[in-house]
């Protein structure tokens, strides 16, 4: 669906009579400015500025061939006489190369430049290599293996064949008649040489004895493998298609001319139609663009020249582009550029040394949905909006009677540009037909007759822009039609005005708001001008727009919304030919093939993805997948419709949904819900997002929307498909801004299924028939299925029949035996029966338990009733209305399913009853474990030993004193009992209280202060009493600050030796490798590790197990705990376990802060003790040398990659992946994750002064 757009036709001046052209190529990231051309036996350097004449740096008669070499920066030149010579372009300097004694007809070089292929003047073919040493020599006329000649199966008569277009008379021809008709001394004896494009095989023509023309195709060692099958008519000239798979040789046939297309092995696979014959026409050159994607053809008539451009899609050749030149200045050679980016530019040289360079890019021609598609003397024009056309079909063909170059279009207006130079303009472009399609046709005046048009495009309704390059600038040309006529009286189109650009412009785009100005981009320095016309009809540059570093070929500007806000006056988009793609000079994406805009979002694609950009902030808001090489042809706007061409040329609609949910979203705003509902369930979208669009708006419109939906079966659709979320926030986030999304006060989002169901049951009445089903949808989504039931029994009252269809549309919701519960819960039988019997349940199964039911007292049945639906609260109370004589069975029915709360609540008029389930549910309470609340019922329930036993295995002291003196226990024994338990547990400062309220003995208060350490609490006492304190408590505390030094000295020691060996193994780790620390791994722990996780040794060699230990049980589980942390040195993971151990450790230390503090401080109350304060003193100073120490070695132990922090997690993945990073983490992921982090060390400040 691609046309070929001339981007500027460039004309030079070069040398007379060209006959080869040869160009540099890039030097230093630039093209260089200088190109070889031979001519007249001189090889000339020629400057594309046209300021320096050409030179000469090269003269050597008979000229056969000529190749720039790039390795060598030399230009190699064959002569007929046999002689190659190297040339030097700089200072013209030559060498020799080799020599051919008996001539030489053709050179050519593999596009590699590593072989050149020579047909001698006695036809045989020479290969050598780019040091001219001789790789093979065979004649032309060498005959393939008997193996390898072409078989004639004998598959059918040639009477009985089909001969397609060459009719009936074909059969009757004999083989004589199909040879070659002319004598073969007649034919043109020129040798042509083309290599594929990857230099393994290059194809010879020539004319050959008994054939006539032919051609062979040899390998790059010489090596003959294939010749052409039989052919008649084949003409000299022959091209290989780069990407290697057709030769092209020009055909004659009795009734058409082609251009034949052979494979590798000379069959020939098919043909180009030629518009023209090659008797009256011939070809003089054949050549393909550099990625083989157009193919030039040369002819000559006595009257013109013409140069064909064909390009191929879906198997169809389409003629793009006719050129036609007079023959009062002939064209001497075509010559396709095969520098890197410029595979498009076209030379032609003319006989006078013109220079002409055309530029092609590749465009499709839309408006709006409208494509047209140039084929010759026909332009294909297919409406996608109507229907979807594969090519090379169309909706719709015009069929001017000049081939078409060029055609555009804006509004209803159509243009299109004849090679000739004639306008054809067609008013209404969707009407199109034998009525409506006259066009008016414009002839060139004398001026524009004799220039080359570039970048046609309509400006506005009466004018026509274009451009006109030469000797490196333009002109911008606004050409006028409107009652212009020329001197024979026809309308004719002539240039109003012009503004010359330095610069050669490649590319045009009309600000389509204001038709006064447009934007044109320069190649020379990537410049996008500003151009607007005036008043007067004159041109004027107003600004530089924008600046890119390279020139784009594709320029659009865009507006968004399709209107000009205040500040925004709409953006221009560029693609340039390395696929980045930029808008307003910003980059948007790389890679890119194609784009196009669609209402509020710009589309583009690259290799195998779509991507969605937001025009107003420049966002990508949405991507999606695509078929590899699919490129964008046009879109639908008010249909969501994008139109993609994938490679192989057939088309694909698809319906992205950032479009589709544009549209629903218009719709929604407009309050249009069923045209919104209708596209939503065409394109699968959630129906959701018409509540979640704009909740407060549907909350106000829920009368509209009801209004809207006729079909109830929407509704309920609608209604099935609720759920508590935000689509606007979550699948369909790419269209909406969570920021403007407003609720009304009193929704919640995990509550919408609620909230809608609700709102819309509250506006639906129940007694509109449209309204029945969505009522009973609302109720199955509430979960409330006993409304919906009461509905349609009491509908069954009614309409009988509605009432069936109703209950089967309940079914299709719920369960029947869901269903067939919630009947049962009513009570009601016939409604039972009724569902019952519009269900699959055998009759033998439910009949007699509903008449066992019937037999039974009202509440025992409803009771049965619910103990059936394990309704077992409403069960019980019930049972509790059937009477006393069922305490039994409600003492066990609550017993059983643990209705303890429930039955308090139920029997809390039942004083004798409740007591009964306040020790059940004590005795439950304590078989869970669960002992202080076990005492609290067990006190209730009146129970009050077993009160007392389950406080004091609680250890609840105050509770237990308060039911011993309930029960006439001694306190003092009581109390007495319970101080060592409150010991064991380190309670020592509420087994004091308890000593010292219920035991008068200060002696044994003193030794509860002294076995818990609570030193200065027995300090006070002892100094209220008049106690000698250094008597009695000055050895305890004494012996104990001594060993408190000792151990944190035995805490510093330790706390170094594990740093020690942690930072010992981490050294070994960065020198060896974390998997070659020690050989001696059990191969048992190398389960420890992740399947990924590589630890090499000399019994092991990395192979990962499939299948390792689960440590399931909770005895494997301590097992591997153990394993894992050991401290022996030698294991495996002893930098894991030293890890653990010093965070236990740094932990405990930085408990110890406020017991040292209070034993110093202690300490310095005895006053008397002359070891007292140089003890304390030291334990201070020791814990303090102890703090210091961890504190600066935390970030040592605890580093960065320990951490797994996102500095280091961006090189786990990827395909930079940091392997021995990855092992590291893999192994720090077996530590519990609090761990990994360093503990938090508050060091206190209050230290005791005097201790300093």
């Amino acid at each position: 669906m691609r046309n070929l757009k001339l981007q500027y036709c460039n004309e030079l001046d070069a040398v007379a009579h060209p006959r080869r052209l040869l160009l540099q190529p890039e030097l230093n990231g630039g093209a260089s400015d200088t190109s070889f051309v031979v001519a007249d036996n001189k090889v000339y350097a020629v400057q594309e500025s046209g300021d320096v004449p050409p030179k000469v740096i090269a003269d050597l008669p008979d000229i056969v061939g000529a190749e720039f070499l790039q390795l060598d920066n030399a230009i190699c030149v064959a002569s007929g006489a046999g002689e190659v010579i190297l040339v030097d372009p700089q200072t013209g300097a030559t060498s020799e190369g080799t020599f051919c004694d008996v001539g030489i007809e053709s050179m050519a070089w593999s596009p590699n430049q590593e072989v050149v292929a020579f047909v001698t003047r006695t036809h045989n073919v020479v290969l050598m290599t780019s040091t001219f040493d001789v790789i093979a020599e065979q004649p032309l006329d060498a005959e393939l293996a008997a193996d390898q000649q072409f078989v004639n199966v004998g598959w059918g008569k040639k009477e009985t064949q089909f001969h397609g277009s060459e009719g009936k008379q074909a059969a009757k021809q004999t083989a004589s008649d199909s040879t070659v008709s002319h004598d073969v001394q007649e034919l043109k004896q020129d040798v042509s040489i083309s290599w594929r494009g990857d230099g393994a095989f290059f194809v010879v023509s020539f004319v050959a004895a008994q054939l006539g023309r032919t051609f062979k195709v040899y390998d790059s060692e010489g090596k003959l493998h294939h010749t052409a099958e039989k052919s008649a008519n084949l003409k000299d000239a022959v091209v290989w298609r780069p990407t290697g798979n057709w030769i092209a040789v020009p055909q004659q046939f009795p009734n058409k001319s082609t251009i034949a297309l052979f494979e590798k092995n000379g069959l020939r696979h098919r043909e180009l139609v030629l518009p023209f014959d090659l008797h009256d026409e011939p070809v003089v050159q054949l050549r393909w663009s550099e990625d083989s994607d157009i193919l030039a053809i040369r002819t000559a008539t006595k009257e013109e020249q013409r140069v064909y451009l064909y390009t191929i899609g879906n198997y169809h050749w389409y003629l793009k582009q006719v050129l036609i030149f007079e023959q009062t200045d002939p064209l001497a050679l075509i010559h396709w550029d095969t520098r890197v980016g410029a595979e498009h530019a076209l030379h032609i040289l003319k006989e006078s040394g013109k220079h002409l360079v055309y530029r092609w890019a590749f465009a499709v021609d839309r408006n709006d949905a409208v494509v047209g598609v140039i084929d010759g003397k026909r332009l294909l024009l297919t409406d996608f909006d109507e229907a979807i056309v594969p090519p090379p079909m169309s909706q719709r063909v015009l069929n001017p009677h000049s081939y078409i170059n060029v055609f555009t279009s804006h509004n209803t207006t159509m243009c299109l540009y004849t090679s000739c130079g004639q306008i054809y303009l067609f008013e209404n472009i969707r009407q199109l037909s034998e009525e409506h399609g006259r066009p008016k046709t414009l002839m060139p005046d004398a001026e524009l007759s004799r220039l080359q048009l570039a970048n046609l495009t309509i400006f506005s309704k009466h004018y026509l822009l274009a451009t006109h390059s030469s000797a490196g600038s333009t002109r911008l040309l606004l050409l006028s039609y409107k009652d212009e006529v020329n001197e024979q009286g026809e309308p004719c189109y002539r240039v109003q005005s012009s503004l010359r650009i330095n610069g050669l412009v490649n590319a045009v785009a009309v600000a389509s708001h204001a038709m006064d100005k447009f934007y044109v981009q320069t190649v020379n320095n990537g410049h996008t001008y500003e151009v607007s016309l005036k008043a007067d009809k004159t041109l004027k540059m107003e600004r530089t727009y924008v600046q890119l570093a390279q020139p784009a070929d594709q320029i659009d500007w865009v507006i968004s919304d399709g209107f000009i806000s205040d500040g925004n006056t709409g953006s221009l988009v560029t693609l340039r030919n390395q696929h980045l793609l930029h808008m307003d000079g910003h980059l948007i994406g790389e890679d890119v093939t194609s784009y196009c805009v669609v209402g509020n979002y710009l589309i583009y694609t690259q290799i195998n993805a779509m991507h969605f950009v937001r025009l107003k902030d420049r966002r990508q808001v949405a991507s999606r997948n695509i078929e590899r090489g699919a490129k964008l042809v046009t879109a639908v706007d008010h249909k969501a419709r994008v139109v993609l061409q994938l490679p192989r040329g057939n088309l694909e609609a698809i319906c992205p949904r950032v479009l589709v949910l544009e549209l629903v979203g218009g719709l929604l705003n407009a309050k249009k819900y069923q045209k919104a509902m209708q596209m939503a369930r065409k394109q699968r979208i959630n129906l959701n997002i018409i509540f979640d669009h704009d909740v407060e708006k549907f909350v106000v419109s829920v009368d509209d929307f009801l209004r809207e939906i006729k079909e109830s079966q929407w509704l309920c659709l609608f209604l099935s498909e609720l759920q508590n979320e935000d689509f606007t926030k979550g699948m369909y986030s790419s269209n909406y801004d969570a920021a403007k999304q407003i609720y009304p006060s009193d929704y919640r989002v995990d509550q919408k299924v609620e909230y809608v169901c609700r709102l819309l049951l509250r506006q639906m009445n129940e007694e509109d028939k449209r309204f029945r089903m969505p009522v009973i949808t609302a109720y199955v989504k509430l979960g409330c299925l006993e409304p919906a039931l009461q509905l349609i029994w009491k509908e069954k009252k009614v309409d009988a029949s509605l009432a069936d269809q109703l209950l089967q549309y309940l079914l299709y919701l719920v369960d029947v035996n869901d269903l067939y519960n919630v009947a049962l819960g009513t009570y009601d039988f016939g409604l039972v029966l009724f569902v019952a019997q519009k269900s699959q349940k055998d009759p033998k199964e439910f009949l007699p338990y509903l008449n066992e039911l019937k037999a039974l007292p009202v509440d025992y049945r409803k009771f049965r009733i619910d103990d059936h639906l394990k309704k077992y609260a409403s069960a019980l109370s019930h049972l509790a209305s059937c009477g006393e004589e069922h305490y039994d069975e409600a003492s066990e029915f609550i017993r059983k399913h643990g209705l303890y709360t429930d039955g308090l609540a139920i029997y809390r008029e039942h004083k004798e009853f409740q007591k009964t389930i306040y020790v059940a549910y004590a005795d439950h309470l304590r078989a869970s474990a669960k002992l202080d609340n076990a005492s609290i019922m067990y006190e209730r329930g009146g129970e009050l030993q077993q009160a007392l036993l389950s406080a004091k295995h609680t250890l609840d002291w105050q509770r237990v004193l308060v039911l011993a003196k309930k029960l006439g226990e001694p306190l003092d024994q009581v109390a007495q009992s319970l101080v060592g338990p409150l010991q064991q547990q380190g309670r020592h400062m509420e087994a004091y209280e308890l000593v010292k309220e219920h035991c008068d003995d200060r002696k044994r208060q003193l030794e509860v202060l002294l076995e818990g350490h609570l030193y200065s609490r027995a300090i006070y006492m002892a100094g209220l009493q008049d106690e000698d304190v250094l008597e009695k408590i000055a050895p305890a505390l004494l012996a104990y600050g001594t060993q408190l030094h000792s151990s944190l000295q035995a805490d510093l020691e330790l706390f170094l030796d594990y740093k020690q060996r942690l930072l010992d193994i981490r050294q070994r780790q960065e020198k060896y490798g974390v998997g070659n620390i020690d050989a001696n791994v059990d191969l048992e722990e190398v389960d420890l590790l992740s399947d990924t996780t590589s630890l090499h040794s000399s019994r092991y060699s990395g192979t990962s197990r499939g299948t390792g230990k689960t440590f399931r049980s909770s005895k494997n589980r301590r097992k591997h705990q153990r394993k894992l942390f050991s401290l022996k040195p030698g294991n495996p993971f002893e930098d894991i376990a030293l890890i653990d151990a010093l965070h236990n450790h740094v932990t405990k230390i930085a408990q110890q802060q406020q017991p040292v503090r209070d034993t110093c401080k202690a300490l310095l109350q005895l006053a008397n003790a002359a070891d007292a304060d140089p003890l304390a003193a030291a334990l201070q100073r020791e814990f303090k040398t102890l703090l210091q120490v961890v504190n600066v070695a935390l970030d040592e132990i605890w580093t960065p990659e320990l951490l797994g922090n996102g500095l280091m997690a961006q090189h786990l993945t990827g395909p930079n992946v940091d392997y021995l990073a990855l092992q590291k983490e893999q192994r720090y992921a077996l530590i519990s994750p609090l761990k990994r982090f360093k503990p938090q060390l508050i060091v206190m400040d209050e230290q005791l002064e005097i201790l300093q």
